[in-house]
């Protein structure tokens, strides 16, 4: 059974029946009946009135031969459809907001429809302020005829509302003692003197509902759902009596994947056992198989038609991903020109979830190749994995070479704090030109890194931050040919207020420790200038320099930049900014500073910064573009 509305006398009974275990929230409609009311319309005559003409027999023929020619096979024709136009006054902009959501589109067929229209408004409006808790509106609605436009004028006094004199909220059932229910129902939308609303009313159903089933309490219903309204008084009391019934167990989890073996897959289950059923489990499982790579479809459900005393299993339908998983794309920069990549992913090589990776970036100053072999953490795959990768770079500037071979040993975890950090042990075989230097060098270097991220998520953040640290050393008794200790830290910080004015903010610190510096290879050295760096200076052109004003970069880095970009349109932003940094080895040496102004599209791939940079330091300074393109964070 349904709501019923009954009135009797000056109350309005709104209730449903107890049996509520399986039906959706009760939606409040308006309770009273159609009100006739009297409307003004000094051209309602006009308007209603046909004109009558005196015609001659032969020409009222005529004229019928000619409508019926020209109409086809139709014989008549309704009125034309006036336009409406509605106005309401007398209250607040957010209750015109509710009576519009209410009354609908004004669309009227016939003008011959208008007093049944106007009936029907005024029953509209009197639930749609009744449902934020005005029993007793004063409703005027007036007409005026304006060519072929009708103006139907509303104006409205709420009157005083009814407000929550008696809130009865009676908990039974298990829940009524569980410590994480209560506290999650703690603060009920309704309250005590509380103007009546319908819709806060249905909130607090819900919310009983919701976190019930949430925790496993499927047969949790209410015993009592009523609002009784005494209109002259005007006063509504409510009562929601609430039996949460007994709470399930998850028992069992099925998995229907022929891919992997269950032992696998159970590894990625954020519980074990038999473990008392919470919605989270099963959004925490759902979200660990789809991140894990190995399928393209997840789907968890409870089968409570399966469940026997209070024992529910759970059915996990997977759909694998491609065997193998090919990717391409292609970009710009002005620092590296255009540039080409590609990817292929084997994300289930065989049944213990490992992972075949190969990679590949070409641009004129960058060559890049790396395979990689992944295996998911045992006890938590979710979170980390081992990694063994084998890479080729080739790196060229005007004035330095690097052709560097690595091969690293890597532990990634996710660690609870929301940080990354992978602790890593990496030999690097590296041939390098440094001006007119040229040397060959082998280094040992174990390591470790931490890096997070925190957005409003998506490609354009609106507040943002990104913050990454890393730290590794050699040492000659173990297998390097140097000592040497490198560290770097970088930040970036996206704030926005308003909707359209963006502070973006950066900063980059780098050390290097050697005991032959002059051996440190082109990959470790610091330099500065570029896109990404200081703009308005070319890449990597800020560094100290050798006899022959030859690059030959720095021990030390640091860098800072503040950008403010304004949203002219959707998807359009004019930005301006001011970066400064140097790469150096003796700390007189001067910070360079670059100033300019920019234009971002926000494309589908990330924004595409387009900056005209000037370097002010300079004796001379000349503008420089830089083009890039990728998140913001």
């Amino acid at each position: 059974m349904g709501n019923f509305h009954k009135q009797q006398g000056d109350r309005v009974v709104i209730a449903k029946n107890a049996d509520q275990r399986n039906a959706d929230p009760l939606i409040l409609t308006n309770a009273n009946p159609l009100i006739a009311s009297p409307y003004k319309n000094k051209h309602w005559s006009r308007l209603r009135q046909p004109r009558t003409v005196n015609l001659c027999p032969a020409l009222a023929i005529a004229l019928v031969i000619l409508v019926l020619a020209t109409s086809g096979p139709t014989f008549s024709r309704p009125n034309p459809s006036p336009g409406l136009q509605i106005s309401i006054a007398g209250v607040t902009a957010t209750l015109e907001k509710q009576i519009r959501a209410y009354i609908g589109d004004s669309s009227l067929h016939d003008v011959d429809d208008l007093p049944v229209y106007l009936n029907e408004l005024e029953s509209k409006i009197n639930g749609s302020l009744q449902a934020v808790g005005f029993y007793h509106p004063t409703i005027e609605l007036n007409t005026e005829d304006r060519y072929s436009t009708t103006l139907i004028k509303i104006d409205i006094k709420t009157g005083q509302p009814v407000r929550v004199r008696t809130l009865d909220i009676k908990l039974s059932g298990p829940a009524s003692t569980n410590s994480e229910f209560l506290e999650q129902i703690a603060e009920v939308p309704l309250s005590n003197g509380d103007i009546f609303n319908h819709e806060k009313y249905e909130q607090t159903k819900s919310l009983l509902i919701s976190n019930a089933r949430n925790l496993g309490y499927f047969t949790a219903n209410f015993t009592r759902a009523q609002v009784l309204v005494t209109k002259k008084e005007k006063r509504a009391e409510v009562y929601l009596h609430f039996d949460t019934g007994e709470r399930y167990n998850i028992s069992t989890v099925n998995y229907k994947s022929t891919l992997f073996p269950k032992d696998f897959l159970q590894r990625w289950q954020p519980f074990t056992g038999v473990v008392p059923y919470r919605t989270s489990y099963v959004r925490r499982l759902t979200k660990n198989l789809q991140n894990s790579g190995y399928f393209k479809y997840v789907r968890v459900t409870p089968q409570l038609e399966k469940s026997v005393d209070n024992q529910v299993p759970l059915l996990v339908e997977l759909e694998s991903s491609a065997e193998n998983v090919i990717s391409l794309g292609a970009g710009f920069a002005t620092d590296s020109g255009p540039r080409v990549k590609g990817n292929w992913l084997r994300p289930h090589h065989n049944q213990h979830g490992h992972v075949l990776e190969a990679s590949t970036s070409i641009s004129r100053l960058r060559q890049h190749l790396s395979t990689g072999y992944r295996i998911p953490h045992k006890r938590h795959p979710e979170t980390g994995n081992y990694s063994f990768d084998l890479g080729v770079l080739n790196h060229r500037t005007e004035d330095t070479l690097s052709q560097l071979r690595t091969f690293d040993l890597s532990d990634h975890r996710q660690l609870k704090s929301g940080w990354h950090r992978d602790t890593f042990l990496r030999w690097e075989n590296e041939r390098f030109k440094v001006g007119e230097d040229k040397n060959r060098i082998n280094l040992l270097l174990p390591g470790i890194s931490f890096s997070r991220t925190q957005s409003t998520g998506g490609l354009y953040p609106r507040n943002g931050s990104f913050l990454s640290f890393k730290l590794l050393a050699g040492n000659r008794k173990l297998l390097s040919d140097i000592d040497l200790i490198r560290a770097t830290a970088s930040a970036k910080h996206v704030r926005s207020w308003r909707d359209k004015h963006f502070l973006i903010t950066r900063a980059e610190l780098g050390g290097v420790h050697s005991n032959h510096y002059d051996r440190v290879p082109t990959s470790h050295r610091f330099f500065a200038g570029g896109d990404a760096s200081v703009r308005g200076f070319a890449f990597q052109s800020i560094s100290p320099v050798n006899a022959n004003n030859e690059s030959v970069g720095g021990r030390y880095l640091t860098t800072a930049s503040v950008e403010y970009n304004y949203t002219i349109r959707e998807h359009w932003a004019l930005a301006a900014f001011i970066d400064t940094g140097r790469a150096y080895t003796n700390a007189s040496d001067p910070y360079r500073v670059g100033i300019g102004f920019g234009l971002r599209w926000l494309s589908p791939v990330g924004p595409l910064r387009v900056d005209v940079g000037y370097g002010v330091s300079e004796d001379n300074p000349t503008a420089r573009l830089h083009l890039s393109i990728g998140p913001q964070l």
